[in-house]
């Protein structure tokens, strides 16, 4: 893989329909979370997150306005394994090690 100039699709939020074609080499902060960026909407588990230029990309548009300040700036964007099949596995060795799942409640745990 030619790793600079791969393409990644992120989106603002891990369900959003929203994406955008940036860089690999314009994505920077590789990371997991379970909230967005923008909304802060919360996500049902960690995704693989990263920050870009909001002006920076190839194609597409994403869920930013600049209203909080004139720019362009950083955002963070998610980056999910849908679209991204042919390098997430590449991405995933950049990114630290993904966080383990929290073990599922049983019943009598949910019911409180």
């Amino acid at each position: 893989m030619a790793y600079p100039e791969s393409v990644v699709i992120v989106r603002r939020q891990w369900d959003d329909s929203r994406v955008a074609r940036y860089r690999m080499k314009d994505v920077s902060g590789l990371h997991w979370s379970d909230v967005s960026g923008g909304v802060q909407a919360p996500a049902p588990r960690p995704f693989l997150h990263g920050y870009v230029m909001c002006d920076a990309m190839v194609q597409g548009s994403i869920a930013h306005s600049c209203a909080h300040g004139p720019g362009p700036h950083s955002i963070k964007v998610c980056i999910t394994r849908k679209y991204n099949e042919k390098i997430f596995d590449e991405l995933l060795k950049l990114a630290p090690p993904r966080p383990p799942r929290p073990a599922a409640k049983t019943k009598l745990q949910r019911i409180g």
